[in-house]
């Protein structure tokens, strides 16, 4: 045989050298097969065979493996068609949905607008310092939104006169809260009297109008008589003192100091000081001031002055001595005005 014929005939077939695992060339005369590299040579008659089993082998795995793929493809595309038909469905139930009135998903796109704070106020209550609020709903027939736990106030306790408290709206389904919060004015709550310019206009003469009553009263003998021609008597200070420690009972004491004046039977003037104590004085919502009974407080002057019923009387000849007075017998209090 021509080798130049045979080296033209040559073909490569796809078998692997056992021996260094280079690719054989299998000579056309289909004798043997020659490794290239290492020379290794294999008789092609059993190897034929193999190769060829192996190769139907992988045709039919690949063929197999197509086959799995095709049908993956078109089960995916079932189950797109399927999904794509269950929204559309969907949504076409929804967009008539939007169109028909009082729908949740009408409502859900249209909600119904509302401010809420038309029916909602809030109640304040308790002492200044540890007041609390509390919502209040005046139209109960807005039933979707009438519900005070609906409303959030914040801050809820501690409160005092002049603070500011926030109430946000939690709007219901199919509604839309415009505003959706708003904020109040903490006003109303019972307060200490810490201040005496707190006490103004009827508050006040209601003092002096009590002080002045017990004035008269204490000297009313002595006036009578004809020891005295006249009693004048007239505002002298207000003395506030604030206990040191937080108390239920006689937090705040006032003294409503007046001067006195008696003119005796010929015609000399008597001077002394009158305080009228007054405790624990509030002023509530209403603005009407409460507190603890007033009584007169002081040292007895009388016989010093020769009044025969100078036992019964109370008072103080010095101004200074008074407030020196009142300042000792308020051990645990703090003098503010």
């Amino acid at each position: 045989m021509d080798p130049n014929m045979n080296q033209v005939n040559m073909k490569t077939l796809s078998l692997v050298c056992p021996s260094c695992g280079g690719r054989m060339e299998l000579a056309a005369d289909g004798e043997t097969a020659v490794c290239p590299y290492c020379g290794h040579k294999m008789l092609i008659e059993q190897e034929d065979s193999a190769q060829e089993e192996y190769e139907r082998r992988m045709a039919k795995a690949r063929a197999e493996e197509d086959i799995k793929d095709l049908q993956t493809k078109r089960r995916r595309r079932r189950r797109f068609k399927g999904w794509l038909i269950a929204l559309c469905v969907i949504a076409a139930i929804c967009l008539i949905n939007v169109f028909i009135p009082h729908s949740p998903m009408h409502e859900l796109v249209f909600p119904r607008k509302a401010d809420p704070f038309t029916i909602v106020s809030v109640k304040f209550s308790g002492m200044s310092g540890e007041g609390r609020a509390e919502v209040q709903i005046s139209d109960r027939s807005a039933a979707e939104y009438a519900d005070t736990t609906r409303f959030e106030v914040t801050p809820e306790t501690g409160l005092n006169n002049g603070d500011i408290v926030t109430v946000k709206a939690k709007a219901p389904a199919g509604w839309r809260f415009e505003p959706d919060e708003k904020q109040f004015t903490v006003n109303g709550l019972t307060a200490w009297v810490l201040d005496t310019d707190q006490l103004s206009g009827d508050n006040l003469n209601a003092i002096h109008s009590n002080t002045e009553r017990l004035i008269r009263e204490d000297w009313d003998d002595i006036v009578s008589s004809s020891l005295a021609q006249d009693l004048t008597y007239t505002p002298y200070r207000m003395y506030l003192f604030i206990s040191d420690e937080k108390k239920s009972y006689e937090y705040s004491v006032l003294y409503d100091t007046y001067q006195v004046k008696v003119t005796r039977a010929d015609g000399s003037v008597f001077t002394g000081y009158e305080a009228c104590r007054y405790t624990d004085l509030k002023i509530p919502a209403d603005g009407v001031l409460t507190a603890g009974y007033g009584s007169l407080q002081g040292f007895n002057f009388g016989y010093t002055q020769g009044f025969s019923y100078a036992q019964s009387f109370s008072g103080w000849t010095d101004a200074a001595e008074m407030e020196a007075d009142l300042r000792h017998v308020r051990d645990g209090y703090h003098l503010v005005d």
